[in-house]
């Protein structure tokens, strides 16, 4: 499973990020073998995506399953939506959705947007 991950420059809870991650994994195939996480940051989202990566690698590992994390800009996310299963938006109430929202609808990807 290929998750892509966008928040603003202002989110900063650590608990809803593990929600959304939450929300990704449930998903997630049984007979998928890898769960991977490709970040456009900002630096927070990229932290946090880096933290739950390496918490989560040896749990992952004893059931079979790889977990990586790929940072990379929004535009390689914008043009590569057709590898994308799931995209999880993160931002505070007042804050509008990115393009990359809109441009995942499109595209028939799932999307799941926290706000807090």
């Amino acid at each position: 499973m290929i998750v892509g991950v966008q928040g603003t420059s202002s989110f900063d809870d650590y608990k809803v990020f593990l929600r959304a991650m939450g929300v990704a994994l449930s998903g997630m195939p049984e007979n998928d073998e890898y769960f991977y996480i490709y970040s456009a940051g900002p630096a927070k989202v990229n932290a946090m995506v880096m933290e739950f990566v390496n918490v989560s690698e040896k749990g992952m590992k004893s059931r079979g399953k790889k977990i990586k994390m790929y940072k990379v800009a929004p535009s390689w996310i914008a043009e590569n939506f057709s590898e994308i299963n799931y995209f999880a938006f993160l931002s505070k109430p007042s804050e509008s959705n990115s393009k990359l929202v809109s441009e995942a609808q499109l595209n028939n990807v799932e999307v799941g947007i926290f706000k807090y």
